[in-house]
């Protein structure tokens, strides 16, 4: 471990040293790197004394401003990994195909097509190649350093977004909406990804993928594109389990390609995500809470609930809501008739789990539906308001301004580049 943090420092302090010096030689390590990684995996471990000597490489031609990184592909005897001829394989064919996408701006195709002609990769590198064309083009499109840039600008950004990252697992929790356009979602075509909304909306180009307030996305191996914050105030958190953590606890039976789930998350695990800097010195935390989201899926429950639901019930009222939406009659009235609680009782339930009361909730869930159907139908504002019982249109699109910050014609303007 010890051994590890300290690469891991060097390699900081080498990226902050190569960002400042040659801020382009930075960014195409960047991109390098993430295409490495991806092709050694298909073969073994990638581990962090590989970055360390990729970084290093590239630190040693930073101050020189006329290297030319692709010279290691033309000459027989120019190596960095010297005593490990399939990572120094993987490495050049990184460079290979970054250099016909960047330099010769050929497409994923062309450019694995580029590869095959010359000659130097097995067949079965190849066919790993050509099979996963796309996924490597995602991998290629993944832009760090976008995310990198937009945080330049921001003296505080601590107050917007938090990072952890070790061997087991990457956390990523966005706090606030700082940015207006899309942005690249994180992309691992191993271990399982969850994408995890608390608060707001998030929506990935994708199959027109929407997140909801307390609903998870449970991923493997996609990629979901980019995603765009479809509300002011947001609180989404990416966890990406590594597949080491998956094969050091001999865990084999997860197979999600993609699984939506409802999700909320027990207070004494929500702590954890208050600083993530603090969980560097604690990893048996991180275990735990891992564990406990391998054991959901595992039992192959409906949903993660990590918050102490008590009351059962509440999970069949809130499915009773998201499935009566377009329903005149759904109000608390309705709730109390069909469950037998009274209102006092029903609002507890609501404060305590998703802190509104149901009528709030209720609104909530037709808005967050009525999102969907404006990006995805051709339905007028007018019409959507009367599917979904408003008693009229003005009403309905005060509401929706309330929640997302736009009327609804503004909001299917703004996010028709969702569909």
């Amino acid at each position: 471990l010890g051994s590890e943090l300290m690469n891991q420092n060097i390699i900081y302090k080498l990226e902050d040293l190569i960002k400042n010096n040659n801020k382009i030689l930075f960014y195409e390590y960047l991109k390098i790197l993430n295409l490495y990684k991806f092709f050694i995996e298909s073969v073994q471990e990638f581990i962090l004394e590989d970055q360390l000597e990729i970084i290093t490489f590239f630190h040693e031609k930073a101050l020189n401003k006329h290297f030319d990184i692709f010279d290691i592909l033309n000459k027989t005897e120019s190596s960095i990994f010297i005593t490990n001829k399939t990572k120094e394989k993987n490495f050049k064919l990184a460079l290979e195909y970054y250099r016909n996408r960047s330099i010769y701006s050929l497409d994923s195709f062309q450019s694995i097509e580029a590869i095959k002609k010359t000659n130097k990769y097995t067949y079965s590198v190849i066919d790993f190649l050509v099979k996963n064309t796309s996924l490597i083009s995602n991998v290629y499109d993944f832009n760090k350093e976008m995310f990198q840039e937009k945080l330049e600008y921001f003296s505080s950004d601590k107050e917007f977004y938090e990072i952890y990252s070790d061997k087991y697992c990457d956390i990523i929790l966005i706090k606030k909406n700082f940015f207006q356009e899309f942005n690249p979602s994180l992309f691992s075509s191993f271990g399982l990804t969850i994408r995890f909304c608390e608060l707001g909306q998030i929506g990935f180009k994708k199959d027109t993928i929407i997140l909801n307030e307390n609903e998870a996305l449970v991923t493997n191996g996609i990629s979901l594109g980019q995603y765009k914050v479809l509300t002011n105030d947001i609180n989404y958190l990416t966890i990406h389990i590594k597949d080491k953590f998956l094969k050091d606890f001999n865990i084999k039976e997860i197979n999600y390609s993609m699984k939506k789930l409802p999700w909320k998350i027990e207070k004494n695990s929500s702590f954890l995500f208050e600083n993530l800097n603090t969980l560097k010195n604690n990893q048996i935390l991180i275990l735990n809470f891992l564990t406990k989201i391998i054991l959901e899926l595992l039992e192959e429950k409906n949903s993660l609930n990590f918050k102490v639901l008590s009351e059962s019930n509440i999970l069949k009222i809130t499915k009773f809501i998201d499935n009566n939406l377009e329903n005149p009659n759904l109000s608390i009235s309705q709730l109390q008739s069909i469950f037998g609680f009274n209102k006092n009782i029903l609002i507890q339930l609501f404060k305590k789990n998703y802190n509104i009361c149901p009528s709030k909730y209720i609104i909530n869930k037709k808005l967050e539906y009525a999102s969907t159907l404006l990006i995805e139908t051709k339905l007028s504002v007018t019409e959507i308001a009367s599917k979904l019982n408003f008693s009229n249109s003005s009403k309905f699109s005060l509401n929706f301004k309330n929640k997302f910050l736009y009327t609804p014609l503004q909001f299917r303007k703004k996010y028709k580049e969702l569909k």
